[in-house]
């Protein structure tokens, strides 16, 4: 590389791996910069080049033209999560709880370990200004959600009203609940509830354009 290597080899491979797992594609470099903490995006194209030039990578034209050639050393742990089926982060629907079929999760980012965890596809923008864990909510994304049956205000969550589901922010009023979109289009519109409502879980992960991924199911 030309100057002191601050990371290693192993490191850099594990987030570009860790980068394929959970988002079904390559990080752009900017991306790969935020996830290595790195000053700039020169240095970690010095990366780039060392790994291509260890032929632990192979590099193409474009913002995503990237792939690994070899696994990494240390296996990540993986746990297979359900798809129970499509929420539309719009207009309330019916939510169907039958599993479409499954995606092996790495472990570490699914806890506490004893907790249940879910994928839903999403459908509709009503949440596309909503940032979880670094990804916003778009159509078409999986979003995993931590089954549990209560949320603190300002989560995210899946919410079931009256058996039709929605994923919003929770807000809490002197007694009542707002289930509030964050949406760049403004047709969408706060749900007031009282506490006849049931939170199905809190929202943990964003799958980008997940549905690419169902090729993956097992």
């Amino acid at each position: 590389m030309g100057r002191q290597k601050l990371l290693t080899k192993e490191k850099v491979l594990e987030a570009i791996r860790r980068w394929f797992v959970e988002r079904g594609m390559a990080p752009t470099i900017e991306e790969l910069r935020r996830s290595l903490q790195l000053g700039s995006t020169r240095t970690v194209l010095r990366y780039l080049e060392w790994l291509e030039n260890e032929r632990d990578i192979e590099r193409w034209p474009g913002a995503r033209g990237l792939k690994l050639l070899r696994s990494t050393r240390k296996d990540l742990e993986t746990v297979p999560v359900p798809l129970v089926g499509e929420v539309p982060a719009g207009p309330l629907m019916v939510a169907e709880e039958n599993i479409e079929g499954w995606l092996r999760l790495p472990r570490e980012n699914l806890k506490p370990r004893s907790a249940k965890f879910f994928l839903l596809r999403v459908r509709g923008d009503s949440m596309n200004r909503a940032v979880v864990a670094g990804s916003r909510i778009e159509n078409g994304d999986l979003i995993v959600v931590r089954q549990q049956p209560t949320a603190a205000p300002g989560d995210i969550i899946v919410a079931l009203v009256d058996g039709e589901a929605t994923i919003k922010r929770l807000e809490k009023g002197p007694n009542y609940f707002v289930l509030r979109p964050q949406s760049t289009k403004p047709e969408y519109h706060p749900i007031v509830v009282d506490r006849d409502f049931t939170v199905a879980g809190t929202v943990c992960g964003v799958l980008k354009k997940g549905s690419k991924l169902l090729s993956l199911q097992s």
